[in-house]
């Protein structure tokens, strides 16, 4: 049984530095919400919460919002379509003392996050990365407990700025995933 949050440690680059199908690199640089492609693609869309905590930030996660903040939600979900898990997500989410205006992502619960994000007209995606999860033991673990068959896998993951908040999203496509076929 996976332990959570997952790492999420991959060999991450620029999607200009590898050489992938057509189909999934179509996916991988989504540039819209990637929740309202999944559901054009299928009949029932279901969102399920796996874990979401409020851990201490790390010094990586400090760097990578150009903010200082001492906790991040780190919020995980599979999205389903049809029944079918189709994408594992990750997100950071820096708390702060301050709420920020127009946004409250603390309170999801099963609502997507890209409904909410993609919804704000100051919305910007910045360092777009891809990376091959095939070798890594916590989403081969993620896989064996849905009963999935092992395959090679990708993901990517984009910080996203909002009015005045930055946040991170990873998400990797499982398998059977339309990326894939």
């Amino acid at each position: 049984m996976p332990t959570y949050p997952l790492s999420l440690e991959a060999n991450w680059q620029n999607v200009d530095n590898v050489t992938l199908p057509s189909a999934l690199l179509d996916w991988l640089v989504e540039p819209n919400s990637l929740t309202k492609r999944l559901k054009s693609h299928c009949k029932h869309f279901a969102v399920e919460v796996i874990s979401e905590q409020v851990l201490p930030v790390t010094a990586y996660q400090n760097e990578l919002f150009e903010q200082q903040s001492k906790q991040v939600r780190v919020r995980e979900v599979i999205l389903f379509c049809d029944n079918q898990p189709m994408v594992y997500a990750q997100s950071w989410i820096p708390e702060y003392t301050q709420p920020h205006a127009n946004v409250d992502l603390s309170h999801l619960g099963s609502q997507p996050l890209g409904e909410v994000i993609f919804q704000d007209p100051h919305l910007c995606r910045q360092q777009l990365q891809v990376a091959d999860f095939s070798t890594n033991q916590d989403i081969t673990d993620l896989c064996d407990s849905f009963n999935l068959p092992q395959q090679p896998l990708w993901g990517r993951r984009s910080r996203f700025d909002l009015t005045d908040q930055h946040i991170m999203v990873c998400e990797v496509f499982l398998p059977g995933a339309y990326s894939y076929l």
